[in-house]
């Protein structure tokens, strides 16, 4: 990296685009509710970083998206910790555009990996004029625009926070761009760490959600996972779209990983995903996954079928290899997961997850089997396939009356037979040569399988143990019948390694759906109310689009972030949710309603909460809340406030993630008008229960909220303060004197009014018809480009489109990107879709480019897909192929 002065136009584009962002970033960073002199400064630390790291950080700027916001701390909602991210690498990473230039030079144009056409480009920039003429809409339906920190779903910033996240996108394309073409290989690279990171961040917010809250077990409990989106505080499904968007991504690292290593660490993120997944309780999830893998999975057949299963992104030649793994046949998969399903079924009934474990273990050891090297008589196969079961009796007898007298000797059984069938699997591990060895296997196998009846056995006092004994019984005789041929489970033993672990993991991934299904009363009536449920969307959507009234609004929408007020305001009088709104501290006084005095002035700043008109109860209350560190011993609370109408004041302290309380400690008191006057409220909570708040290993967050338990209340609240007898004092900003600082509302169970609950619905809403046609044609691009078009040979087109695919389908349900994380990740996977081409596979000619391009270390390099297989290089060998050396 060199510095210069900027001397071309683009050149001082980029300067000026970088001054934008970091007066912007700073002014910011400068208002940010907490600590802003820390923030300040490590908003410059990043734009240092992406001055220095431009070809890097901007791709990378999607994974930490699941994690920077903290909302429900500072009591930001219009601007976030997204924006600044994105300002302070734009700031950096334009900054060195200006200022520098690389030692490599960019690549040839046909060797770059992503490059937005002129149609795209066009499409892109009309797309984001009808975003921006949403926004403006949305401020003249919102009266004209006021600025303000601390406005919410119903005032006029509203229409700003929903709508900057395609603009966000559109900062970073250019950055992209650049890094790409200096550095085609980084497009494949950092986008599949990004997603894959922001899927693992996600998928392990949701498992220490459920593991400190309900227990990673529990499916029965009404507790739906939200994991670190505080979007979701009024509802939506905003980890339902960032799974989404990441499984493909896990699915497809998966597929095409060839170290051992990183393979066990992909089905790792995988299974985190899939129980992220199933704790979600959403049905369009159940959908929208397994619609999205399995589009992924046919594009990257699609790719090894035409001799490309890892075409480079560097643009270096495809090097075609002979297809020296056998693929599993569909029937032994199918097979395979339709058994251990059905004993899964079996065996959760009686044993629970213990059992299920059992299952799995026993699954392990049957796809660990080897090949055969060898043929042997028929007549001595069907004979050692015919004594095989007798071990497994054998322990079944033993193992039974142990059970009675050893502790855990269930478990200590079936697990030695588990790592005794695996520990031969790994010695034999290059073939079996001798038939005592596949008689070894199949007994071993076979014993697992009175092994996991064992666990059930003692798991379930030896109740109903017939059903599960005869399941077990019909998996062994299965497997018998499959294997009454010379060559002992050759057509399942020679698929390859990362085959078989794939299978394993959708075992896995089947025994936790039957467990949810079958030990999970809430999923059940998730599922029994699906038809209920989806008249109710019906009607909503019916209602929402009655509210565009005029021709312009069908055209061009409503406006951008304008539903909940539109809703709340012609909608349906008795759906009509609570709302807060802060207001400026007043010297005269204020009108009031007819009839009564006028509103007597407070001198500092106040806030209006209103209950909506719904009806009322614990969940669909409207809450301003702050987070607790720690409460303890005796808790009190003092409320300033008045009312021009009767109302009831409820405060309460609650173990909560974000919507699902768990212990409480609350006082509701009736609040009388009292003619307009302030009036002060003190109630006493009570004493906090014995480990409230949860151990310190896994602490449980501590939420203090005030709502009312009254519909169509109105309180304007002057100052609010909870102390307990060990800490004190536990609000901060409790007389709002910093805005709504550290403040945060939330509406646990009543969500409707809040979003259009479908996608597409939502575009037509806020940008009417002409946005919706441009929305359209920018997924249809994008879709065709990944599964047909310029991009099918790209390795990450099966991922993207995959991802899109399941984002869509979820979206059939619900809005999803009237959550800005959530719209800035759909947005920057779509323009990823749109940019990504498959590179020219003719060499480089000699003289072509430049020798600083890093030519040797970057376009020869085979992907993981290939490179270093041992099979790859087995099968070369014995066919007398050698390895055509880099193109130079």
């Amino acid at each position: 990296m060199k510095f210069v002065l900027p001397s071309r136009a683009s050149s001082f584009g980029a300067l000026a685009i970088s001054l934008a962002c970091t007066v912007a970033g700073l002014w910011l960073s400068r208002h940010y509710p907490i600590e802003p002199i820390a923030m300040t400064a490590l908003w410059a630390a990043i734009a240092v970083a992406g001055f220095f790291g431009w070809q890097v950080l901007p791709l990378l700027v999607p994974a930490l998206v699941p994690v920077i916001g903290f909302a429900p701390w500072t009591g930001w909602i219009t601007f976030e910790e997204l924006d600044l991210l994105v300002l302070a690498v734009a700031a950096g990473g334009y900054a060195a555009l200006a200022l520098t230039v690389s030692s490599h030079k960019p690549v040839p144009w046909r060797y770059r990996a992503l490059r937005w056409r002129a149609a795209v480009r066009v499409l892109l920039a009309v797309f984001g004029l009808s975003v921006g003429i949403a926004v403006w809409r949305g401020f003249e339906q919102a009266g004209g625009l006021q600025f303000g920190f601390w406005q919410g779903f119903q005032e006029p910033m509203n229409s700003l926070r929903a709508g900057k996240s395609f603009a966000l996108v559109l900062l970073l394309l250019p950055l992209w761009q650049k890094a790409s073409d200096l550095r085609p290989s980084a497009v494949q690279r950092l986008a599949r760490t990004a997603w894959v990171v922001a899927l693992l961040l996600t998928s392990l917010g949701a498992l220490w959600e459920r593991w400190v809250y309900t227990g990673l077990a529990d499916f029965s409990t009404d507790y739906r996972t939200t994991s670190w989106f505080w979007e979701m505080n009024v509802g939506g499904a905003s980890l339902d779209g960032a799974l989404a968007l990441g499984v493909p991504f896990a699915l497809l690292w998966a597929l095409r990983e060839r170290r051992a290593g990183r393979f066990v660490v992909a089905l790792g993120v995988l299974l985190l995903s899939f129980y992220a997944c199933l704790t979600t309780f959403s049905r369009g999830v159940y959908l929208a996954i397994p619609i999205g893998m399995a589009l992924c999975a046919l594009l990257w057949a699609a790719q090894r079928r035409l001799g490309l299963d890892a075409p480079r992104a560097d643009g270096s030649p495809a090097y075609v290899y002979p297809r020296v793994e056998p693929s599993l046949p569909l029937a032994w998969s199918a097979g395979v997961l339709a058994g251990t399903a059905a004993a899964a079924w079996m065996l959760f009934g009686i044993g629970g997850y213990r059992a299920m474990l059992a299952l799995a273990g026993s699954v392990a050891v049957l796809l660990a089997m080897p090949h055969a090297r060898a043929a042997w008589p028929r007549g001595q196969t069907r004979a050692l396939l015919v004594l095989a079961p007798l071990p497994a009796l054998l322990v079944a007898l033993v193992g039974g009356l142990l059970i009675d007298v050893l502790p855990k000797g269930a478990y200590l059984i079936d697990g030695m037979l588990v790592l005794l069938g695996l520990g031969l699997g790994w010695r034999w591990r290059g073939g079996l040569t001798q038939p005592w060895q596949a008689f070894a296997l199949a007994a071993v196998w076979m014993a697992t399988l009175a092994g996991a009846g064992l666990v059930a056995a003692h798991w379930g006092g030896r109740r109903d143990l017939g059903p599960a004994a005869a399941m077990l019984a019909v998996l062994a005789a299965a497997w018998v019948a499959t294997q009454w041929s010379p060559r002992v489970g050759s057509d399942l033993r020679t698929a390859g390694w990362r085959i078989r672990g794939l299978l394993w993991t959708a075992c896995l991934l089947v025994c936790a759906v039957v467990a949810a299904l079958s030990g999970g009363a809430y999923i059940g009536q998730r599922m029994s109310t699906g038809q209920q449920d989806f008249e109710g969307r019906l009607e909503h959507w019916r209602i929402g689009l009655g509210l565009l009234h005029s021709m312009d609004e069908w055209l061009l929408g409503k406006g951008s972030g304008r539903f909940p007020a539109s809703f709340a305001n012609g909608g349906p009088f008795d759906q009509r949710v609570g709302e807060l709104r802060l207001n400026a501290p007043r010297s005269e006084p204020g009108p009031a309603p007819a009839g009564m005095p006028a509103i007597e002035p407070f001198p500092g700043p106040t806030i209006t909460l209103t209950s909506g008109l719904h009806d009322m109860g614990n969940g669909e209350m409207f809450r301003l809340s702050q987070r607790v560190p720690a409460v303890a011993g005796d808790v009190g609370a003092t409320v300033v406030l008045r009312t021009p109408f009767k109302s009831r004041l409820r405060v309460e302290i609650c173990e909560k993630f974000l919507l699902y309380p768990l212990r409480c400690i609350d006082r509701e008191a009736d609040v009388q008008p009292q003619g307009g006057a302030w009036q002060t409220l003190n109630l006493t909570l009570g004493r906090a229960p014995e480990g409230f708040g949860g151990p310190a290993w896994a602490p449980r967050r501590l939420i203090a909220s005030v709502t009312q338990n009254w519909r169509g209340g109105v309180l304007e609240i002057a100052s609010i303060n909870l102390v307990d007898s060990v800490h004190g004092p536990l609000i901060r900003n409790g007389d709002f004197s910093d805005g709504l600082g550290r403040w945060f509302f939330s509406s646990d169970r009543f969500h409707m009014p809040f979003h259009m609950k479908s996608l597409p619905a939502h575009v037509l809403f806020e940008q009417g018809l002409f946005g919706l046609a441009l929305w359209i044609a920018l997924l249809v691009t994008a879709l065709w480009r990944c599964a047909l078009g310029a991009a099918r040979r790209h390795p990450l087109a099966p991922a993207v489109a995959g991802g899109l695919l399941a984002f869509l389908v979820v979206g059939l349900f619900d809005s999803l990107i009237d959550a800005p994380r959530i719209a800035f990740l759909f947005y920057a996977l779509l323009a990823l879709a749109l940019g990504l081409r498959t590179p020219s596979r003719k060499p480089i000619r000699e003289g072509e480019g430049d020798s600083s391009l890093g030519i040797e270390t970057e376009l020869p390099e085979l992907d993981s897909d290939l490179d270093d297989a041992p099979e790859v290089r087995r099968a070369m060998e014995a066919a007398g192929i050698t390895r055509p050396a880099p193109l130079r």
